[in-house]
């Protein structure tokens, strides 16, 4: 008798489930009952980006997620421009980051990335102050870049072209240039001329680490990650080991850092000791700031100076070695612009010259528009608010704005959004064309717009010019390329490539 009604009992509940299928297979997403949309949110989780892509397409650029009973996972995302414009500029004080984004991303700490009024307005001030330190701040980020590369890259491209061997690009970059350079423009110390508790590649591994498992608590409900962190199991596990690892890091940087000014604060030339945008901070005497407080602006500027320069150069690599059609006008630019400089592998290009190579600054944009370096972002409105495609949002709602799909969109790009093509950066007077930020938001929009977005641009023209006049690259054949799941859109498989040097 049991295992009858138990039949009955399972025949009532999958005929209901196929009569709400039936009732709900015209839908975007499927609602379940209980389950809300995040079964088909989990299913795509693979292909995130791509998926939210799709789904900015078919809801006309703006769509409202459920997530499971009383889960508090209920969000809104949106691509439109006009929306990104509304809740970055025009209503900018009703969406803070809020609460529930510092809870999510709480290894930010009070860094800039994770703050709201003072705070934020106190590290923009910092980061403004130490750029007007350096009389041409542009050239200087060229030079101090150029330095790197031609010390350490470039040795190492020479070699795998002699031995004919297999680069991986993403990971070479991030070891050889990113994460020390970023380091380098920090705090003002060259690792390479100091020693650590753990090898660099440990730290380097921690902080990915922790950028994975930060990326999960995106898309997992609130509470099942929080009861990961209560067990200490999990994803939230590896994120607290992680956390400590890097953090052993950091605090010894800052540590180097004051032990470095103390010992030039007395001679002449304190050039040494003045560079690194965290020397700013540590000469605050009157009111010092702990070193927890420097920790968390030290993290924050790192997380968005290594990961949005390597994401960038990888992409940009990959899609240029795969249009070599483009590849040749980057070339033919470079020739044509800088003139016997070009193949001087020593020179510093300033920042007057690198502004002349117009096809190169459109093809990084082109790069930044398919591929941004942080293609989510994440508000909480205060109060109840309706966006400009009509949808209402309520207070302390999450809102995801989907840069990553904004440059995907037929109604912002045209019917070829999805191809890799400089030219529509360029008007026909051969000038670079002008893009509103909300249409291009790569580089957010509005009062947190990005503030090494001109830093950023310099070092990837100087990366792209120094490699690309050298080296020819090569993708592996057969070798995946898609995007990671983590908070910055590094690719999942790294990218595998075979170099030659040009003659």
């Amino acid at each position: 008798m049991a295992m009858v009604i138990v039949g009955m009992v399972i025949f009532a509940l999958l005929v209901l489930v196929i009569h709400h299928w039936w009732r709900h297979r015209n839908a975007i997403i499927m609602n379940w009952p209980i389950l809300g949309m995040l079964p088909m949110l989990l299913y795509n989780v693979p292909r995130m980006h791509d998926f939210a892509t799709e789904l900015m397409r078919r809801s006309g650029g703006t769509f409202e997620f459920k997530g499971p009973l009383f889960s508090g996972m209920d969000f809104i995302i949106t691509c439109d421009p006009l929306n990104l414009q509304h809740i970055t500029t025009t209503k900018f004080s009703n969406y803070p980051k809020g609460k529930e984004f510092r809870e999510v991303l709480d290894v930010l700490g009070d860094g800039i990335l994770n703050v709201d009024s003072d705070l934020w307005r106190l590290q923009r001030k910092m980061f403004q102050i130490w750029t007007r330190r350096h009389l041409n701040f542009d050239s200087f980020v060229a030079t101090t870049l150029h330095r790197k590369v031609v010390n350490d890259l470039i040795p190492f491209l020479n070699h795998a072209t002699e031995t004919i061997t297999e680069v991986d690009l993403q990971v070479t970059l991030q070891r050889m240039i990113t994460f020390d350079n970023a380091i380098l423009f920090i705090f003002g110390l060259d690792l390479a001329s100091y020693s650590f508790k753990s090898p660099k590649l440990e730290y380097q591994k921690a902080f990915n680490e922790i950028q994975e498992a930060v990326f999960q608590r995106h898309i997992l409900p609130k509470s099942y990650w929080k009861l990961q962190r209560w067990l200490q199991v999990g994803t939230e596990r590896k994120l607290r080991i992680a956390r400590e690892k890097f953090d052993e890091f950091i605090f010894q940087c800052i540590s180097l850092k004051r032990e470095q000014m103390r010992h030039t604060n007395n001679e002449t030339n304190n050039e040494e000791a003045n560079f690194g945008m965290l020397t700013v901070y540590m000469e605050e005497k009157e009111k010092p700031y702990s070193d927890k407080f420097l920790r968390d602006v030290a993290f924050s500027f790192l997380a968005a100076t290594r990961d949005t320069l390597t994401a960038g150069l990888c992409w940009f690599f990959w899609l240029v070695a795969t249009h070599p059609d483009i590849e040749i006008k980057i070339l033919e630019e470079m020739k044509e612009k800088l003139a016997g400089n070009c193949n001087n592998l020593n020179y510093n290009f300033n920042s007057e010259e690198l502004s002349k190579l117009v096809y190169l600054q459109a093809a990084i944009y082109e790069t930044f528009r398919l591929y941004p370096s942080v293609p989510f972002n994440h508000r909480t409105p205060t109060k109840a608010d309706v966006f400009p495609s009509g949808h209402h949002v309520k207070p302390k709602q999450m809102v995801l704005t989907s840069v990553y799909s904004t440059g995907r969109m037929e109604e912002v790009w045209g019917k070829d959004c999805l191809e890799f093509k400089p030219e529509r950066w360029i008007s026909e007077q051969g000038e670079f064309v002008y893009v509103p930020p909300h249409k291009f938001p790569a580089f957010h929009i509005g009062p947190r717009t990005c503030l090494g977005k001109d830093m950023t641009l310099i070092q990837m023209k100087v990366m792209a010019l120094t490699i690309l006049k050298n080296y020819h690259f090569h993708v592996v054949e057969r070798h995946p390329v898609s995007p990671n799941l983590t908070i910055t859109i590094n690719m999942k498989y790294g990218l595998k490539m075979r170099i030659s040097k040009r003659s």
